[in-house]
């Protein structure tokens, strides 16, 4: 129901703001459905949407395809979102990155911007997502 009605907000935003320049969407959860629900609410704002289960896949995509936009988790098996985005940074990749989890924290919110991250936002606001989403993909 929720998502519902967040499709229509982003259909009604999407008329609204005509077409803008689109690049490409990276989503990092090791949650597959909410990765996948993600990608449905996003689909407007990017090219195209990567997905991958943990940081370690989603450095893989970020070596190999051009990513002007990366969502994750941080808390995730195998490489988590801080490690992932330390790795990042480490390749001199420079895009945005958004933290979107469940375990947010002051201390955690300052680790991740001392990491250069954008924004860190708390699971499940969708609509602060799509709009940090669209502010990264458009500045």
């Amino acid at each position: 129901m929720i998502f519902n009605h967040l499709s229509l907000f982003s259909a009604y935003n999407r008329h609204a703001r005509g077409g803008l320049m689109k690049g490409n969407l990276l989503i990092v959860d090791d949650e597959i459905d909410l990765s996948i629900n993600m990608k449905e609410l996003l689909e407007d704002e990017a090219k195209y949407i990567y997905i991958a289960k943990n940081g370690e896949e989603g450095l893989e995509i970020l070596k190999t395809q051009k990513i002007d936009c990366v969502v994750s988790d941080v808390k995730m098996p195998v490489m988590d979102g801080l490690k992932f985005i330390e790795m990042a940074r480490n390749l001199g990749l420079t895009m945005p990155f958004i933290f979107y989890t469940g375990h947010g924290s002051a201390e955690l919110k300052r680790q991740a911007h001392d990491l250069g991250a954008m924004d860190l936002l708390t699971k499940p606001n969708f609509l602060n997502l799509e709009l940090a989403v669209r502010s990264a993909m458009t500045n």
